[in-house]
């Protein structure tokens, strides 16, 4: 009876309006706006050999929205996320059954992780939607086999575009239910259709309808099933933390616009530069040519091979000839240098990170650390919020897999679960060295730890040649001093040999 109640009202025409009123259409519309700029999809047309300076004077072709989302992606996505379940709620953590437990849960949600590729690439898939779209959601579902049996566990990561989560609280923490719409090719029939997956509680219903049809008839239920779960599947994931019913992205209105006015400004300069490229000569003291239909002096055009005449002011004085230098790209790219300091300083994003700089400094010790620090801000931030997603996410899949029934090796609980996306400032490789030896002088750290900081992938077979290396030198002394002594020899043969 429950189940039918909460159907009827999934159904009802207030769902239909709810996933198509104006404020997800609204949302939606920031969404695709947010995409072109982040392609540089925009009705603008730089010429090729302009873009082509750019891209050599600062690596990037005018498109300021792609640095400033790849930036956080790029630090945040450094290394996979790392899962650490510590504790379960109301036990014992040393006791020996309760660490097989948690050591069991922790191996099942890696296991998870890897089969869902939320290791590498759809880590970087949520992270570059967080970024670009402000929200992402992550759906927690069972894999079946041909038998219908469950064989495992998945994570799909959502863009937000066709995602409709119905809030049942004024703080947007609790969904009363969750809406999953898009175009599909029907499996049976090979045509276009809408599908629509609608998450409860406590079931999970499917619908599609034609193309074409309007959003308010046409509806067909074509699955159900109970879950039992006695929650929704699904967590929604954030950009920033506030209290609006969505998250504001990295391409915010500010932004949006500084792009604009780059484009404009890029357009004029263009323009100007294109119009005014070669010498101008002129001819002071001379006649300005006229047409021969109006005997009016011929208006000034600029071009290749034009001369002008530009008549004498005062007394009468013999004509000279001159010329104007063309105009140069300089005004363009200072422009183009000043938007990147606008934008670095609005977006928090260092201007290296954001195109290449021709001073040729790079900063490192304090000045990298002082630089970064807003960065840094910005990205834990991030971090914080899409690691919270996955740990909620986390938690429910061990309560679904008991739940469900599948077969696991730890106990139905609550288990505290963190998930670790590590963040950090780009390398001052030489600041890391000091540190590395001054670590291993003083027994700070094994020399195996060192290396693996280091970024030595086998660190074995770099063991073991180093190890040759020593008996080598053991063997026939160090090759600094051999190289020495062979200097010392009359090595010269005898010419009576």
């Amino acid at each position: 009876m429950v189940l039918e109640r909460q159907s009827d009202r999934v159904t009802s025409s207030s769902f239909l309006e709810w996933i198509h009123n104006e404020d997800d259409h609204e949302r939606i519309n920031i969404y695709k706006e947010n995409q072109k700029y982040y392609e540089g999809d925009l009705d603008v047309k730089i010429p090729s050999n302009i873009k082509a300076l750019i891209s050599k004077e600062f690596a990037f072709t005018g498109n300021l929205i792609r640095p400033v989302v790849d930036a956080s992606v790029r630090h945040l996505a450094k290394e996979p996320p790392t899962i650490e379940v510590k504790t379960l709620e109301g036990e014992d953590t040393e006791n020996e059954d309760v660490r097989n437990d948690i050591s069991s849960a922790e191996n099942f949600l890696y296991t998870v992780f890897r089969e869902s590729k939320l290791k590498v690439k759809n880590f970087l898939k949520a992270l570059r939607i967080q970024s670009k779209k402000g929200e992402f959601a992550l759906k927690a579902y069972s894999v079946l086999d041909d038998d219908g049996n469950i064989q495992g566990y998945k994570i799909s990561v959502l863009r937000p575009d066709i995602c409709y989560p119905k809030w049942k609280d004024e703080e947007y923490e609790e969904m009363e239910y969750f809406s999953i719409k898009y175009k599909r090719t029907n499996p049976e029939t090979g045509e276009l259709e809408w599908f629509a997956q609608v998450l409860c509680p406590n079931e999970i219903r499917e619908y599609t309808k034609p193309i074409g049809a309007t959003d308010y008839e046409q509806w067909r239920e074509i699955n159900s099933w109970e879950t039992n779960y006695g929650f929704i599947p699904v967590e929604w994931g954030t950009n920033k933390a506030d209290d609006k019913p969505w998250s504001e992205s990295d391409i915010t209105p500010d932004l949006k616009d500084i792009q604009d006015a780059l484009n404009k400004a890029i357009t004029d300069l263009s323009y100007a530069i294109d119009s005014e490229s070669f010498r101008t000569a002129f001819i002071l003291g001379a006649s300005p040519e006229k047409d021969p239909r109006t005997g009016e002096p011929k208006p000034l055009k600029g071009g290749p091979g034009k001369i002008h005449y530009i008549p004498s002011q005062g007394e009468s004085s013999n004509p000279s000839l001159d010329e104007l230098s063309p105009s140069n790209f300089q005004g363009l790219l200072s422009c183009i240098d000043k938007y990147l300091d606008i934008v670095s300083m609005i977006t928090n994003t260092p201007k290296n990170e954001l195109a290449q700089t021709s001073s040729g400094n790079v900063p490192t010790g304090v000045a990298l650390r002082t630089i970064y620090q807003p960065f840094t801000g910005k990205v834990n931030e991030k971090a914080g919020l899409f690691s919270s997603a996955l740990e909620r996410i986390s938690q429910k899949l061990l309560l679904m897999a008991h739940r469900d029934g599948f077969d696991t090796d730890f106990r139905e609980g609550n288990y505290g679960i963190n998930i670790h996306i590590k963040t950090s400032l780009p390398a001052d490789e030489v600041e890391q060295a000091s540190i590395h030896e001054k670590e291993d002088n003083n027994n700070w750290k094994s020399k195996e730890t060192i290396m693996q900081e280091r970024g030595i992938e086998d660190i074995e077979s770099e063991k073991e040649k180093i190890s040759d290396e020593m008996q080598e030198a053991a063997l026939y002394g160090d090759e600094a001093r051999i190289a020495e002594e062979l200097d010392e020899l009359d090595l010269e043969e005898d010419p009576e040999i």
